[in-house]
């Protein structure tokens, strides 16, 4: 995905395929979020983006990698079967975003640590 293509869908807002985060949500959240779109029809978190405006809140380095940490920690740890995503940062207008892609899943129906869909 490149800097246009991004800005293109964060003007479009959030629907059941995009949600934003301003910053990485509890790793739980964050599980439930990636297990909603594994078990539809798959979708894309973008982190660094305010969810009630669509304002850009980049990323520094550190929680960029923080950010992938915790994100590969609640794919394969914290939802059963562990699912794969795909992350990438991507700078626009000097802010770096994190889009993280979920493609729908193979295995539905995803579950949380507690059995939760």
């Amino acid at each position: 995905m490149n800097e246009h293509e991004l800005l293109q869908i964060i003007k479009k807002g959030e629907s059941s395929k995009v949600q934003f985060k301003e910053r990485l949500p509890h790793i739980d959240s964050l599980a439930h979020e990636l297990i909603a779109f594994a078990n539809t029809s798959g979708g894309f978190l973008l982190i660094g983006v305010n969810d009630k405006t669509g304002d850009l809140n980049g990323l520094s380095f550190t929680e960029i990698q923080q950010s992938n940490s915790q994100i590969v920690n609640a794919a394969s740890q914290k939802i059963f079967p562990p699912i794969c995503v795909i992350t990438e940062t991507i700078s626009v207008e000097d802010q770096n975003i994190v889009v993280v892609k979920v493609d729908e899943g193979k295995s539905k129906p995803y579950k949380d640590r507690d059995g939760i869909i």
